[in-house]
């Protein structure tokens, strides 16, 4: 097309958007109601960026000495949310460790100490099994960098140089590691933030698009505006196109503010590939601005378009893993649920935010997204009637 075609395209769209923004509601449809939605469900299935959940313990040091520092520090790690008594801090109890006064003079000098860990009864089980194991390791380093110092023949246990020996040995490469990988195709499951905010983005940009642009669309063709825009100096084509640029612009503008949200408010991490996230979100974008053209055409009243809309993008949000994690579904669910650009859509995002994977486990999703806009752009310039 010539400079002044795609001028005619782009004003066409513009106006599109000026029509969506006047609409005060969508302001609150399109972003507000995703936002809360992406919070909601990220805090209550395990919060987070989507790794796992982590392990409260509360620490008492009553002691005080060298040796009960030293070991409140062992506890510190990534599986734990460690808080200290008298930090000033609103402490929870869930569980409690108490280190007793005397711990570092009776441990040095050879004579048995107890700690003491208290669980709240409405605790989880589990998460307390988990904090019993962490203290046992914690325990076990800590007695195996005394037992080192022993062997040292120049060793005074009331030496202060102690402290900064045992700090050394803390601070050394172990002799021994262990390298953990996963074996075959397994992954994790993603919950928190990393499951919520691709769910809640897929399904409401995929709503909104459908309902917005066809009843939009639908509303153009009942008031015959599509029939005087041809009137101006302007193309069958180029008032399609005009149409489609105006969704999709609406739909990207909405996906990279989530996912601006998602990064800085939720600080939920969007993977190290920006160029697969790109290509992801504009073929995803182009989806389903091209499926609204489709159902603006298909439909002859605002109501079938906002009804079918509605459902139809609830339905291919469940079954493509919005709501939860496809791998809770049947195996023979989730081969069927690629039926649906959704299902696609989150393969696309998982690979990203969820498993660190970079543009080369996006470009199948992505060719798929760009064929479901194939399909429906030409089934929808097909049944368009505009004059």
């Amino acid at each position: 097309m010539s400079v002044n075609a795609w001028r005619r395209v782009a004003l066409l769209a513009w106006n599109d958007v000026r029509l969506t923004s006047k609409d005060r509601s969508s302001l609150v449809w399109m972003l507000a109601m995703p936002v809360a939605m992406m919070w909601f469900f990220g805090t209550v299935f395990a919060g987070g960026s989507g790794g796992p959940p982590r392990i409260s313990l509360t620490v008492d040091d009553r002691d005080g000495g060298w040796l009960a520092r030293a070991f409140v520090d062992e506890l510190r790690g990534e599986q734990v949310n460690l808080a200290e008594v008298g930090s000033g801090d609103d402490v929870p109890r869930l569980r409690t460790l108490v280190v007793p006064e005397g711990f570092t003079e009776n441990v040095l000098a050879g004579t048995p100490r107890t700690l003491r860990l208290e669980l709240d009864p409405e605790a989880d089980r589990q998460f307390d099994m988990g904090a019993v194991v962490h203290v046992r390791r914690a325990q076990l380093r800590v007695l195996g960098r005394l037992l080192e110092m022993k062997l040292d023949p120049d060793f005074v246990a009331a030496d202060a140089a102690s402290s900064e020996r045992y700090r050394a040995l803390a601070a050394a490469a172990p002799p021994v590691s262990l390298a953990v990988s996963t074996a075959g195709a397994g992954q994790g499951v993603p919950s928190g933030f990393g499951q919520s905010v691709p769910g809640i983005l897929t399904m409401i940009v995929l709503m909104m698009t459908l309902i917005y642009g066809g009843v939009f669309l639908i509303i153009e063709k009942q008031q015959g505006m599509l029939r005087r825009q041809l009137s101006l100096p302007v193309t069958r084509g180029q008032v399609v196109a005009g149409k489609l640029l105006g969704r999709l612009l609406i739909a990207g503008l909405q996906i990279v503010l989530l996912l601006a949200v998602a990064r800085f408010v939720f600080g939920l991490s969007l993977g190290s590939s920006p160029a697969g996230l790109a290509l992801l979100t504009a073929s995803y974008a182009l989806a389903v601005a091209c499926a609204s053209i489709f159902l603006g055409a298909v439909f002859s009243t605002t109501e079938q378009a906002s009804t079918v809309g509605w459902i139809a993008s609830l339905v291919m949000a469940g079954l493509g893993g919005c709501w939860w994690p496809s791998e809770v579904m049947p195996e023979w669910l989730q081969t069927a649920a690629h039926a649906f650009p959704t299902a696609w859509a989150m393969d696309g995002f998982h690979a990203l935010i969820s498993f660190g994977r970079g543009v080369e486990a996006v470009a199948l999703p992505s060719l798929a997204l760009l064929a479901f806009a194939a399909l429906f752009g030409v089934l929808g310039t097909r049944f368009l009637r505009i004059g």
